[in-house]
């Protein structure tokens, strides 16, 4: 048996785990289906490697590697093969929770491939930060009078100060609001179905309420379509007034002493009434026993017919004594 030679078998083994090693390197950094590319962004707005790459809101790709470059930052993402990247494309990098996690989110845009791979940083953007707020705030405040500033904080402290009585009462008063808010936190509630209710009975009603609006138009559309005949109605009745008034005014002076002779007679009908009432009664039983006399002769006809003599029951209904 032949024994093994230690230091071969040592270099053998360094050799092995060598290329193990070399082997793992290379699975670790060789991303399989997918593509490698870059975005130049301001700054990394808290943007972190092994964070999401999302692409019209799904999760595509990550984020590989962040490196900064002079005044700006270069962040190496990896995306699936089959998203093509045109000659557009933009990048955003976004917050993803309150906790703080972000998000790079690609837009895939124009014709073509993306140039060189790279997204430039005219086509990047970061969210809002404190530092652009401080720099906006900074010259806001440039602005200010110091003095009338002091002035006016020294009199709002004097007012409040003044009116201490005031203000405890009127805290007092929405402190005790609130409380009873919460008690009645079952009413609120209550009062808030009744009105959900009463919006569901609307938006059920919706297509009677709309059928109503219809009809309601359409009578509107009627009395619109005879707005003109009811005007040339209006204006032909106007113009008929007009005319009787011009047609009295001209006869005026006719009518009026006719109305007046009329007037006259009447008042003397009304004066003779009793004697003429007299002289029917009277005359009413002769003129009956003429008649009986004479028949229907030729000697002396008589051709007196009512209304001239009055029946016996018109007399009797004049006296006043009909049986």
């Amino acid at each position: 048996m032949n024994e093994r030679d230690p230091l071969r078998v040592g270099v053998i083994t360094l050799v092995i785990l060598g290329i193990i090693g070399a082997i793992v390197v290379v699975l670790s950094v060789t991303s399989f289906g997918t593509k490698t590319y870059t975005a130049v962004v301001e700054h990394t707005a808290g943007l972190r490697k092994g964070e999401d790459v999302q692409v019209h809101g799904v999760n595509s790709g990550k984020v590989t590697g962040i490196e900064l470059e002079e005044d700006h930052v270069l962040v190496t993402f990896v995306l699936d093969k089959d998203i093509d990247l045109g000659n557009q494309t933009t990048a955003t990098v976004k917050v993803a929770t309150l906790l703080g996690s972000h998000y790079l989110e690609v837009d895939p845009n124009g014709t073509g491939s993306l140039a060189g791979e790279q997204i430039p940083m005219d086509r990047t953007s970061v969210p809002y930060n404190l530092q652009d707020v401080i720099e906006e705030g900074t010259e806001a405040l440039d602005k200010l009078d110091a003095n009338l500033l002091a002035e006016a904080l020294t009199a709002m402290a004097g007012t409040l100060g003044a009116s201490q009585d005031e203000i405890g009462p009127a805290l007092e008063g929405v402190a005790r609001l609130s409380e009873v808010i919460s008690k009645r936190s079952d009413q609120v509630g209550d009062l808030l179905r009744s009105t959900r209710s009463v919006t569901d009975q609307l938006s059920e009603s919706s297509e009677d309420i709309v059928g109503l609006m219809k009809q309601a138009n359409l009578v509107f559309t009627e009395i619109t379509s005879r707005r003109e005949a009811i005007h040339r109605l209006l204006v032909e009745t106007t113009d008929l007034s007009n005319a009787l008034t011009a047609i009295v005014k001209a006869t005026d002076g006719k009518l009026k002493p006719a109305l007046s002779d009329l007037n006259a007679v009447l008042r003397t009908l009304n004066s003779q009434d009793k004697d003429l009432t007299h002289l029917l009664e009277v005359m009413a039983p002769a003129l009956r026993y003429v008649a009986n006399a004479t028949g229907s002769g030729p000697f002396v006809p008589l051709y007196l017919k009512p209304p001239a003599i009055p029946a016996d029951d018109t007399t009797c209904k004049l006296r006043g004594d009909c049986q």
